[in-house]
């Protein structure tokens, strides 16, 4: 199984450059940059990753085809493609703080959106969108859109997922399913629904990739490494969904997780990683289920970890890394890397 890292949507253009730089030389199958509201752009800050490095691919995470006309995603993606030689990526899913910050809505039939936006992205990187354009339910392109100027080979389209159906459908139309913080207690379910969608695909498709994103919380500093993840625990599970996190906490527990989801909320924002009303012990237990998260010495059970994603069909994963992103590369690439060749 391969290894990915997504990174934060605030570091600039020269920080990409020096770890992706790095993480070409670990051997990090691709990059990811977060596309969220009033940072950099994903697809213009990879640029110079692009021009910086040789084999690395690289990805904007995720696209929302309600905040970007799919078409406008294509001439996005394919731009990147073809200026990093054909290694870019885009991960594609139905959007939410984005959406919120902007006040967009999102249709009725969401996975059908969802799914028209690939099929018009992955139409115009294979050049099938010349004749008729595309005419869709929700989203249409009225003018043939011939794309001659593309060289490079196609680019990898990914869809997000967290639920079943939208596995489904992403594992039959697009090159890959991108899984949201999905632990080993659930991966079984996931893959079989992707397992679902994948014998549908059309004779002859490619074999389908699933990737999965996976908080990286592992430090020399054990204490600071469970502070960190503490602080982003509101966006996990499907923020803290009572059928998810019931997996490691009794029901009254769940319940008082539930009943402050605002105090996870106000913990990101502070930055502080104290969730008012848990007990850290509660939210430890959390950290560990969701999350990577841990010293130096608890690298053997990450990685046996990452071993179970793989035997369950995943190809590769993508961890998301925080503060101090180097030295958390640093750590996956001399440790983890290795270990899962």
């Amino acid at each position: 199984m391969e290894v990915d890292i997504i990174l934060e949507p605030d570091l600039g253009p020269a920080q990409l450059v020096e770890l992706a730089q790095a993480a070409e030389r670990y051997g990090i199958r691709a990059i990811w940059t977060s596309n969220y509201f009033a940072h950099w752009d994903p697809f213009i800050s990879l640029v110079p990753v692009a021009q910086a490095t040789k084999r690395l691919r690289m990805g904007a995470l995720a696209v929302s085809p309600f905040e970007m006309h799919p078409l406008k995603i294509a001439n996005a993606l394919l731009s990147l493609n073809e200026l990093s030689g054909g290694r870019a990526m885009a991960a594609i899913g139905a959007g939410e703080g984005n959406l919120d910050a902007m006040a967009l809505h999102k249709p009725e039939k969401i996975v059908v959106a969802v799914r028209e936006a690939i099929e018009i992205v992955m139409g115009a990187a294979h050049k099938k969108l010349a004749k008729d354009g595309y005419k869709g339910e929700v989203f249409n392109v009225t003018y043939p859109c011939a794309y001659d100027w593309l060289k490079a080979p196609p680019p990898f389209v990914y869809g997000t997922a967290y639920r079943h159906m939208m596995m489904r459908m992403e594992a039959r139309v697009a090159d890959g399913v991108f899984i949201g913080c999905t632990p080993t207690e659930l991966i079984e379910a996931a893959m079989d629904n992707v397992r679902i969608g994948v014998a549908k695909r059309e004779p002859g498709a490619a074999p389908i990739r699933v990737n999965s994103f996976w908080a990286w919380h592992v430090k020399k500093d054990r204490k600071e490494a469970y502070r960190e993840s503490r602080r982003e625990l509101a966006w996990r599970a499907r923020k803290l969904d009572g059928d998810l996190i019931k997996y490691w906490l009794t029901p009254d527990e769940v319940q008082t997780v539930v009943s402050n989801f605002d105090k996870f909320v106000a913990a990101w924002f502070d930055r502080s990683g104290n969730i008012q009303g848990v007990s850290e012990e509660m939210c430890n237990r959390l950290c560990e289920g969701l999350t990577s998260t841990g010293g130096i010495e608890d690298l053997d059970r990450e990685i046996e970890r990452f071993k179970l994603f793989g035997k369950a069909g995943q190809t590769e994963i993508a961890l998301r890394l925080h503060d101090n992103p180097m030295d958390a590369l640093k750590i996956i690439g001399e440790h983890v890397v290795p270990a899962l060749r």
